[in-house]
């Protein structure tokens, strides 16, 4: 589990910090939050510093404020052009380009407080692999609280990631935008979305020693948020990618078991209470085999342990059904309705279960590019 560093003062602490510390942050369209940022930053760090923005052309001339800051602090510009941008790559392309050891990835709309970077990175120069700015660990919180949809949102994505990715379970906030790392480890991503880098730094760099720091999520600054549609898409691919497309293979392995039950049932020439138990236990034995060497080949279970959890799991997954249908239909919602929902809740059981249970991941997976001296 990571630890919090926790307090209701936390950004006003300004540790001492004798290195060079890069500070990224990706830009487009915040020409008038730069100038803020920068002079924030300089007061939280005092010095040993630099800031790398990184701007995906913006046509308000985010890159050109950023030129004319450099000749006051130590601020360095990357422009990027092309099709294919996004925050992600650009977070890659600035660790690439810093000369610190120690990289603090940050918003330029003020969202992130500026006094807390300091407090990364100290964290990550005395040890941890990774330090990740939290809205939801103690001490931790968003100026204003937000509207209802807003916090449905983001929880709801947080609450996937965690279903999804077994890296991600230890976090409060893994959709965190805001952390500290080792520079060998960013400039080292392949990114698998345009937005949410941290899943990436959490999946591909597999940090051994992990902590989090409060901080109170502020409104933006000045501009629009970029919220939208779009991201969410790309958020739900970028998972599918991550996981190899787990989920949608073990939802195809479950639909190919019902055809080897119906094959069964059509075979035995016997009463359908009789012939029902061998066409489930074939069912459930293939699904097992199928998942074992395709959907989870990374990670094989041995095969009589792993086909006596994979029933265990099943066992789950039908009591997670019944019990939503049913608590579903006593609240008023159309029986029809309800089990479709009871499906939905047991296949995420089966899946949940199987992915920490039946296939969990082994101790030894962790990269030994994660070390301390990384």
């Amino acid at each position: 589990m990571p630890t919090c560093d926790d307090g209701p003062n936390a950004e006003n602490i300004k540790p001492v910090i004798s290195t060079v510390i890069s500070v990224v942050v990706p830009t487009y369209n915040e020409a008038e939050n730069l100038p803020v940022l920068v002079e924030r930053l300089h007061k939280a760090f005092g010095g040993g510093y630099e800031v790398v923005v990184v701007d995906d052309s913006s046509p308000d001339g985010t890159a050109l404020v950023a030129e004319s800051l450099a000749r006051d602090f130590p601020v360095r510009v990357v422009v990027r052009r092309g099709r294919w941008m996004g925050l992600a790559g650009a977070v890659v392309e600035g660790a690439r380009a810093a000369l610190g050891e120690v990289v603090v990835v940050m918003d330029a709309d003020l969202q992130h407080p500026p006094e807390v970077a300091p407090l990364l990175a100290a964290r990550v120069l005395a040890g941890a692999d990774l330090a990740v700015g939290t809205r939801y660990g103690r001490g931790g919180g968003i100026e204003g609280g937000w509207p209802v949809a807003r916090r449905i949102i983001s929880r709801g994505a947080s609450l996937l990631a965690k279903l999804l990715l077994p890296e991600a379970r230890p976090l409060s906030d893994p959709m965190s935008g805001f952390f500290a790392a080792r520079r060998a480890c960013l400039s080292s991503i392949s990114p698998t979305g345009r937005y949410k880098i941290l899943l990436d730094v959490l999946s591909q760099c597999r940090p051994a020693e992990v902590v989090e720091v409060p901080y109170v999520f502020r409104p933006r600054h000045a501009g629009r948020s970029k919220l939208g549609l779009r991201h969410m898409a790309d958020y739900v691919l970028q998972l599918m990618r991550i996981t190899g497309w787990r989920p949608l293979k073990f939802a195809l392995v479950g639909a190919t078991g019902v055809g080897v039950a119906e094959a069964v049932l059509y075979a035995l020439p016997l009463p359908y209470w009789l012939a029902a138990v061998p066409a489930i236990e074939t069912s459930l034995t293939t699904n097992f085999a199928l998942n074992n060497a395709w959907t989870f080949r990374d990670r094989k279970a041995p095969w009589l342990r792993g086909w006596l959890k994979y029933h265990v799991a099943n066992l789950a997954g039908i009591a997670a059904n019944y019990a939503t249908s049913n608590a579903l239909v006593l609240a008023g919602v159309s029986r029809y309705l309800a089990y479709v929902v009871g499906v939905v809740a047991g296949f995420l059981a089966n899946y949940l279960l199987s992915e920490t249970y039946v296939f969990g991941r082994k101790a030894v997976d962790i990269s030994p590019r994660t070390s301390r001296r990384a």
